[in-house]
C-alpha cells in the first residue's frame, strides 16, 4: 500500500453513525477522564471475534502498554451500519487487508470542566505495532487544535499536519510511518459541551487473502 492515503465518507454516512457517540462510556483506565471508548475485533462480515479486551505492548505505548483493559464492545447497530460497511471495506481494500481481523476503537476525545486541554496522543509520537491504521473522523464541536501529526520517525519533525473535519479519512502504513496528535482545547469557553469522534482501525497483514470477504467489493469497498 502507499505510506498514506487520504479519502473521505459522505456526510450522509457519517450522520447515520454521530449519535451512537453520545452513549459512549467511561472506561475506569487512565485516559478515562477525557477518553470515553468502545473496542471491538471483528471479522470481515462484522461479527464480533473474540472478547472486547485490549492490551498494548509497552514497547509502543509508554502510557498504558502492558495494562490489560477491558472494554464495552461496540454496539450492534453501529456495527450493522453502512457508513461502518465503508469504513471496513476502504479500509480493506486502501490498506491492502489480508487478515480475517480487524480491531475497531470507537472513541470520543473531550475536554472535562478539571481540565484545560486534553491529550489527542499522551504517549506522545508512536507506532501502535500494527501493519495499518485506520482513522475516520466522525464530528468536532466546540474545540480547538487536534491536528494528526505524521512523522517518518519518532525524532523528526512532523511532515504533515492537518484537522480531521468530519468525513476525513486517514489510512496509514504503521510500519513505516509515526503518528501524533495536538492537544484539543474548548473553543467557546462557558459551553460545557466538546469533542472529537473518530472510529480507528488497525489490522496485520497476511499473505492469503480470504475469498469470502469479497462481498465487500460492493457494499463496503471503492
Amino acid at each position: 500500500m502507499h505510506k498514506l492515503i487520504l479519502d473521505r465518507l459522505d456526510e450522509e454516512l457519517i450522520k447515520e453513525v454521530q449519535p451512537s457517540f453520545n452513549d459512549l462510556p467511561h472506561t475506569g483506565h487512565a485516559d478515562s477522564e477525557f477518553r470515553l471508548r468502545r473496542y471491538s475485533v471483528i471479522d470481515f462480515c462484522g461479527a464480533p471475534v473474540g472478547e472486547s479486551t485490549f492490551v498494548q505492548s509497552s514497547d509502543y505505548n509508554k502510557y498504558q502498554g502492558g495494562v490489560l483493559r477491558d472494554f464495552e464492545p461496540i454496539e450492534d447497530s453501529v456495527v450493522n451500519s453502512k457508513c461502518f460497511r465503508k469504513m471496513l471495506g476502504l479500509f480493506k481494500y486502501s490498506g491492502e487487508i489480508t487478515m480475517e481481523n480487524v480491531e475497531v476503537h470507537q472513541m470520543r476525545i473531550t475536554v472535562p470542566k478539571s481540565m484545560s486541554v486534553a491529550e489527542l496522543s499522551p504517549e506522545g509520537p508512536h507506532q501502535d505495532g500494527f501493519d495499518c491504521i485506520g482513522i475516520f473522523s466522525i464530528d468536532r464541536h466546540n474545540i480547538c487544535g487536534g491536528e494528526l501529526l505524521i512523522l517518518n520517525d519518532k525524532d523528526s519533525h512532523p511532515f504533515w499536519s492537518f484537522i480531521l473535519k468530519p468525513g476525513t479519512v486517514v489510512i496509514l502504513d504503521d510500519r513505516t510511518l509515526w503518528h501524533d496528535g495536538n492537544c484539543i482545547s474548548r473553543d467557546v469557553e462557558g459551553i460545557e459541551e466538546n469533542y472529537m469522534d473518530v472510529f480507528v482501525f488497525t489490522a496485520r497483514r497476511d499473505e492469503v487473502v480470504d475469498d469470502t470477504t469479497d462481498q465487500w467489493d460492493n457494499e463496503g469497498g471503492q
